[in-house]
């Protein structure tokens, strides 16, 4: 399977170096590292990357050049990953192309059935028994897992911290929104909705990765305003 990773981060190339997503993975690719225009290149067999350096821009922007990108260049998907989470699945591979043998989209966590309303985080759209996933989280020098519920299982929404998306028959149509508000709010949902509305299968997927974070502590202002658009757009459809 040939694999292409996207990611943005407010980080230059040397801070980038210090992120988990760099050292689980992209270090070992270090010595095909090409920098132009605040965006790192890792070319690398079957698995490349592309990371948008000092992004302070809707990341859908970057994802969609990335789309674009995997399509033109005969990738089998794009891994669309946070860079503060640590990859660690050495059958990546092997999971991504039983899981494609079924589904188009695959996450780590999400649910089945949502309401849309306020606040629009995936988790809380959803009611308990209809999520699903497994994510690692590092806490300090211990390691804690977050159980959403079991796992495979199909899924309306997905959490944007990893998403996998086949590229074989995808639809042009199902791109992320540039027109989000924010740089990283809504923007996995939305890209979810749209997958959906076309028919494409998502699912939740047994991989092992760590996120650094635990995930949105304060609503901002940006937030607020990316929320607002994207009910906006959805409650209208």
């Amino acid at each position: 399977m040939k694999i292409l990773i996207s990611s943005c981060t407010k980080h230059d190339a040397t801070e980038f170096k210090e992120t988990k997503l760099y050292t689980s993975i992209l270090k070992n690719l270090n010595d095909t590292c090409i920098i132009s225009d605040d965006v790192m290149t890792f070319l690398s067999g079957n698995i490349n990357a592309v990371v948008k350096l000092k992004n302070d821009k809707n990341i859908g922007i970057h994802y969609n050049k990335c789309i674009a990108l995997g399509k033109a260049e005969g990738f089998d998907c794009v891994i669309f990953i946070h860079d503060d989470v640590s990859l660690e699945d050495s059958l990546l591979s092997s999971k991504l192309t039983e899981a494609f043998k079924t589904y188009d989209v695959v996450g780590l966590a999400g649910t089945k059935d949502v309401v849309l309303r306020k606040p629009a985080l995936w988790h809380l759209l959803s009611k308990e028994q209809d999520r699903s996933g497994i994510v690692a989280h590092a806490d300090g020098n211990y390691i804690t897992s977050t159980y959403f519920g079991p796992v495979p299982q199909r899924c309306i929404l997905l959490d944007g911290l990893f998403l996998a998306v086949k590229l074989k028959n995808l639809p042009s149509e199902v791109v992320f929104d540039e027109k989000l508000p924010a740089i990283a709010h809504h923007y996995d949902l939305d890209f979810c909705l749209t997958a959906n509305k076309h028919k494409l299968k998502l699912t939740t997927w047994p991989i092992w990765v760590v996120h650094d974070s635990p995930g949105l502590e304060n609503v901002e202002s940006d937030f607020i305003k990316s929320e607002n658009y994207f009910l906006d757009k959805w409650l209208k459809n």
